[in-house]
């Protein structure tokens, strides 16, 4: 959770385990890496492990970890990680955003909104930081747009057909790949159930 008057936001921080401070650098980067880390389905789980904490301990090297602690310290990074994680305004289980493939409406959406070139904050900017301002950005910012047309109700009714056509023709110009699969599975349904 973000705070005004907490160290804890800024990206290097440490964890203590056995008794010794581990220093950790959470940036959003780093985060976003680890986000498609866990998705990945060709690396077996000790392997995601071993380069999480790799990615997330600095100098890594000067420690003397074995493979349990390496274990321990990268649980002891999710859990710093699921603190903020609840800063995320993620409602609903539909996906509004992705940060992969909406990384250029994010990236354009930092620079209209606050002059911050992203690329700039590689490896500075923390993840508590990021989030914040990534649920503050005003509404005219690409992302935010794509997200309340993703989010949006289509109307109903005979007199909104402009309208419902327009919102349905936004919806699918900024739907994600879940949300275009998912729509498509349902049309396939739909014309089983016809034609069946």
């Amino acid at each position: 959770m973000f705070s005004l008057t907490s160290k804890k936001n800024k990206a290097d921080r440490h964890v203590t385990y056995k008794g010794e401070k581990v220093l950790i650098s959470i940036t959003f980067d780093n985060v976003i890496k680890a986000i498609k880390l866990y998705d990945d389905k060709f690396l077996k789980e000790n392997q995601k492990i071993y380069i999480m904490y790799r990615m997330f301990v600095k100098d890594y090297k000067k420690y003397n970890h074995t493979p349990r602690d390496v274990i321990r310290i990268t649980d002891l990074i999710y859990k710093e990680l699921n603190k903020s994680d609840s800063d995320t305004g993620a409602a609903d289980n539909e996906e509004l955003y992705n940060f992969f493939e909406d990384a250029e409406r994010i990236y354009a959406s930092f620079l209209i909104d606050y002059n911050i070139d992203l690329l700039n904050e590689v490896g500075v900017l923390s993840w508590d930081e990021f989030i914040a301002l990534f649920n503050n950005l005003s509404e005219k910012t690409p992302i935010m747009q794509a997200i309340m047309y993703r989010g949006c109700e289509v109307p109903s009714g005979p007199e909104n057909k402009e309208e419902r056509r327009r919102i349905r023709k936004m919806k699918e110009f900024y739907e994600l790949k879940s949300q275009r699969e998912k729509r498509e599975k349902q049309i396939l349904e739909q014309m089983e159930k016809e034609f069946l």
